[in-house]
């Protein structure tokens, strides 16, 4: 079991103890969470935790909680850039409630009229969302989405500037997706970048442990939803 231990850590260096426990269990050892983290701890495995800012909690903008797939999803872009010091973003989509992320596409640059392609394409094999969440950035705001929401009947509800923390969802996803995949890999090109973002996101939604889910992935619960 040490070995084994050993090893997730080193395949998952951003995952603390209790999701690598989740995974020791997936693959059919019984071990007490509390042996776990001993071991953790003597291996030298422990995540090295970032300080973060104390902020001034503001005023946040409501919205109704979700209680089901595609009620609602929520958008943003993350930039990163490759060796050579080329730009290049990220457009993120999860669904608020199950987590699931529905597209991860890399390019650099992305319209408008890309997104709503991007998101044609996701309405190919599932339900539309009855609401989209997203800042006020330009691709967002775009004549393209907004014909593209409008013709579907989807609401698009847009964070006030300056409160990122009303996407909630979003951010905290962003910040896994930094964490675990762009700041872990030097991209040396596009393609390259586009591949290993993909097999994050496959990573993520079949079979990373999500506290939030029962630590279920995202698709499972999706399917026990589904299912239930």
């Amino acid at each position: 079991m040490k070995a084994r231990l050993r090893l997730l850590a080193l395949e998952r260096p951003r995952f603390g103890y209790r999701r690598l426990h989740v995974l020791l269990r997936r693959e059919g050892l019984t071990v007490n969470h509390k042996r776990v983290y001993r071991i953790y701890r003597a291996e030298g495995l422990a995540v090295r935790r970032k300080t973060r800012k104390k902020l001034v909690v503001g005023e946040r903008g409501n919205k109704p909680p979700v209680s089901a797939p595609n009620q609602r999803w929520s958008m943003d872009f993350m930039a990163d850039q490759l060796a050579s010091g080329q730009r290049f973003r990220v457009l993120n989509v999860v669904d608020d409630f199950t987590r699931e992320c529905l597209i991860m596409h890399v390019g650099t640059s992305i319209t408008g009229a890309d997104v709503a392609r991007l998101l044609s394409a996701v309405l190919a094999l599932r339900a539309g969302p009855a609401m989209i969440v997203t800042d006020n950035g330009p691709e967002f705001v775009s004549k393209a989405l907004d014909q593209w929401s409008h013709e579907r009947g989807i609401v698009q509800h847009f964070n006030r500037p300056g409160k990122p923390v009303e996407n909630a969802y979003i951010e905290s996803f962003n910040g896994r997706v930094r964490d675990e995949c762009l700041n872990l890999h030097w991209f040396q090109t596009l393609p390259q970048a586009r591949l290993i973002v993909a097999a994050w996101q496959q990573d993520y939604n079949q079979i990373r442990p999500h506290s939030s889910l029962d630590n279920h992935s995202p698709q499972t619960f999706a399917r026990l939803i589904q299912a239930g």
